[in-house]
């Protein structure tokens, strides 16, 4: 049986799942969407999986990804087992989507800006963005976890979301995680609040903060809203623009 880390047997699931299909291997640019991670991180995995002889590749030739894994050790896509209890292959169709059929949703667009933080030099005045897809059934707390993801983020704390008259208005409203206390006073819960629920609007500008310590401070817009593609896993990230700085600057 091939040795693997479940991140490792997640890659290959997509792979897999993806040349079944297309027809033919991802780009690594399609693998850093699909895993809301950066290319070189996906070109750091490509590397490894290779190096443990679970892919085959042609340095230089584009989409030339072979697996050489058993399909019948290969965990399936978006699915939470462990790389170590695989399905076997007689309860896996023969052709995969990336997920799961889902019914027609809304597809909204963001743009997410770093505003300001606690950034060093070496970032201050730095455009830093990520645009992000997301379903409108999915909600404000998936949002900020690829918001977290996007941005290189390791260490969570509290977050809010903040929809009034201006980005960063603290009267609100406004969607976090509240406490019990806060929930009988009203307070929203990001948790259970969709994307649908908020009539966003294409061009609507809404402010997102991250660590209410340090104050990170983000600008979020809607670019525009589409219909989500069925096959596609979302939330993802479509666009990296600068570096993430690092979430402690470093002594």
């Amino acid at each position: 049986m091939a040795d693997f880390t479940p991140t490792q047997g997640r890659y290959l699931a997509f792979i897999h799942a993806y040349i079944g299909l297309h027809g033919y291997p991802p780009a690594e640019t399609d693998i850093a969407a699909a895993m809301c991670v950066s290319p070189p991180s996906v070109n750091q995995m490509v590397k490894m999986l290779e190096k443990k002889g679970l892919i085959l590749r042609h340095p230089g030739q584009p989409r030339s990804l072979q697996i050489l894994v058993p399909e019948d050790e290969i965990p399936p896509w978006n699915h939470r087992n462990h790389a170590k209890n695989p399905v076997r292959s007689g309860d896996q169709p023969k052709r995969i989507a990336a997920t799961p059929a889902a019914p027609p949703a809304n597809l909204y667009v963001v743009s997410v800006f770093l505003m300001a933080g606690p950034v060093s030099e070496k970032f201050a005045r730095k455009l830093v963005r990520r645009d992000i897809e997301i379903r409108g059934d999915q909600t404000l707390e998936q949002l900020h976890q690829a918001i977290f993801e996007a941005f290189d983020r390791s260490d969570e704390h509290l977050y809010e979301f903040q929809f009034g008259k201006r980005p960063h208005d603290p009267d609100g409203p406004n969607y976090g995680v509240p406490d019990p206390q806060e929930r009988k006073k009203g307070g929203r819960d990001a948790r259970a609040t969709t994307l649908d629920a908020l009539g966003l609007k294409p061009d609507r500008v809404f402010g997102y903060l991250f660590d209410f310590g340090d104050e990170w401070f983000h600008q979020a817009e809607v670019e525009r809203i589409e219909q989500a593609i069925p096959t596609v896993t979302y939330p993802r990230v479509i666009k990296r623009v600068g570096k993430s700085p690092p979430q402690y600057a470093k002594e």
